[in-house]
């Protein structure tokens, strides 16, 4: 990925790469990790703070914040 937004990516080849992007249909999902947390926090109406050092390793919800909209 050479290039994003709130909304879209761009993929491309690094520099002299011989390999070829792939063929991606509209509708194709790939995963991509965000580079701005505000793409993947918008998607949400509250943030659950979490503790995961437990016995079992599984995460406890300790709490739940609202988002603040209105920028």
């Amino acid at each position: 990925m050479s290039g994003a937004s709130q909304e879209h990516g761009t993929l491309a080849l690094r520099p002299g790469s011989t390999g070829v992007l792939p063929d991606l249909p509209v509708g194709t999902r790939v995963r991509i990790l965000p580079n701005h947390a505000c793409a993947t926090a918008a998607q949400h109406r509250q943030y659950r703070v979490i503790d995961g050092d437990t016995a079992t390793g599984a995460p406890v919800i300790e709490t739940s914040w609202a988002r603040h909209d209105g920028w």
